[in-house]
């Protein structure tokens, strides 16, 4: 009996030291700037190889709160919120487009200060072949941390038909066919030198405070800030529908360092998200900085 409370003791000890140390983990996470770099390919024959059936009526839709790679940063607005980082996985991407029955839809690298999921922005996510103002590959995911990493992806693939009816949403009698694609937000482009300066209150760097309303599809700051993260919405909107939608909605939880895999038939996504080291200033520098050098 004591063997056996001793070793129930130890599994004990075990597993409080991992919640402690997944604890601290994820305390050092909260508001820690990371770079993620995330790869988006299809398989060509991927729903029929499976077996799978493509959804008859999937549920296509942005959220309300979300960042583009356009959107200004709301610390220096001439800067993007989700500023790029060098590529690290392009043998990956290499590999793929030598394969047979693979097409890579999206590569990026960015930086984001990660937050927990109630504060995170969707990033939008767009790539591959273009149909009228539509790329094949649309959709969102949304990357936070609470005790860990964790991403949510919204992603759809769409396949277009060129006689697939397109209209306005108001003041047309087709009959339209197909699934209907939403219509991606836009930001407003970032300021160019010249441009009046925007009115930006404090917030988490995305342009959000607490007090945000939903404006045309996108999110404002609070009243007395600019809006910058969506241009005006046209007054007629073009509708575009898809013959097929292949979608990938995924949560999951990932960890610091790891490349990580998800699985669709048609779909397929990498992702590895890196810590950023804060980068120690250069003692010499410093000194040279600090010292009165005469002039050669």
């Amino acid at each position: 009996m004591t063997k056996l409370a001793n070793r129930f003791r130890n599994v004990a000890s075990a597993l409080l030291i991992a919640l402690c140390a997944g604890g601290a983990e994820a305390a050092s996470y909260a508001g820690t700037q990371f770079e993620i770099e995330m790869v988006v390919f299809s398989r060509d024959n991927g729903m029929s190889q499976s077996r799978e059936t493509w959804p008859a009526a999937p549920l296509l839709q942005y959220g309300e709160r979300w960042v583009d790679f356009q959107t200004p940063s709301a610390l220096d607005p001439a800067l993007p919120a989700l500023q790029p980082a060098p590529n690290q996985l392009d043998n990956k991407v290499a590999a793929l487009r030598r394969a047979s029955g693979y097409q890579v839809l999206f590569h990026k690298t960015w930086r984001q200060v990660l937050v927990q999921e109630h504060r995170a922005p969707e990033v939008l996510i767009s790539g591959g072949p273009v149909f009228g103002d539509h790329h094949a590959l649309e959709g969102s995911v949304t990357l936070s941390v609470s005790r860990y990493l964790h991403i949510n992806t919204n992603l759809w693939l769409s396949e277009f038909d060129g006689a697939m009816p397109t209209g306005a949403l108001s003041g047309d009698n087709t009959v339209p066919s197909g699934i209907l694609v939403p219509q991606r937000p836009v930001a407003k482009p970032l300021p160019q030198p010249g441009d009046e300066p925007m009115g930006l209150s404090a917030n988490d760097g995305f342009g959000f405070s607490n007090t945000e309303s939903a404006n045309n599809g996108s999110y404002s700051t609070s009243a007395d800030s600019a809006e910058f993260f969506a241009g005006d919405a046209p007054a007629v909107a073009a509708r575009t529908f898809a013959k097929n939608v292949a979608v990938l909605n995924e949560a999951r939880r990932l960890r610091s360092g790891e490349l990580h895999y998800i699985d669709h038939p048609k779909l397929g996504v990498l992702i590895e998200i890196r810590k950023v080291t804060p980068e120690e200033p250069d003692p010499e520098s410093e000194l040279e900085e600090d010292m009165d050098l005469p002039a050669n």
